[in-house]
C-alpha cells in the first residue's frame, strides 16, 4: 500500500482520523423563492456572515441561502447550507448576514460543522 499522496507522520503513518477540508472561494446563492441560484466568488468570512462578489443584483434584507462547498484532501466534496439576510451591497459586492451565527450553542454549528472548523483553523493561524 503507497503512501503518495497522504500527509505521513514522522513515523511514517498517517496520523490524521479525520480528513481535511478545504473551504473552495466559490458559493452559491440561492433566493428566497428557491427559483434562482447565483454564483458568487468569496471575499471574506467570519462567524456572523460573508462579503461576497458576483454579477446578479440582490436586494437589502432579501432572504437568501447560501451553498458552501469544501473539498477533502482526497477529492471528496461536502455542500453546507446557512440562511442568512442581504445586509449591505455595493456595485457588484455584497454583505450576507447569516441568520444564526457560527457561535457556540448555535444551530449553525450543526448544519455548518465543517465551516465553523475552518474559521476556528484560520483563528488559531494567526
Amino acid at each position: 500500500m503507497s503512501s503518495a499522496g497522504k500527509h505521513v507522520g514522522p513515523l511514517g503513518k498517517e496520523r490524521r482520523v479525520l480528513p481535511r477540508y478545504q473551504l473552495m472561494p466559490q458559493v452559491d446563492v440561492i433566493v428566497e423563492d428557491g427559483h434562482e441560484t447565483y454564483w458568487g466568488a468569496l471575499r471574506d468570512l467570519s462567524r456572523t456572515g460573508i462579503a461576497i462578489s458576483l454579477q446578479q443584483a440582490l436586494q437589502s434584507n432579501q432572504k437568501v441561502t447560501v451553498r458552501f462547498r469544501l473539498q477533502s484532501d482526497d477529492g471528496r466534496a461536502v455542500l453546507e447550507d446557512l440562511d442568512a439576510t442581504v445586509a449591505w451591497k455595493s456595485g457588484r459586492n455584497a454583505g450576507l448576514e447569516f441568520v444564526k451565527p457560527l457561535i457556540p450553542g448555535s444551530s449553525s454549528l450543526k448544519k455548518a460543522p465543517l465551516l465553523a472548523a475552518h474559521l476556528e483553523k484560520k483563528k488559531s493561524e494567526r
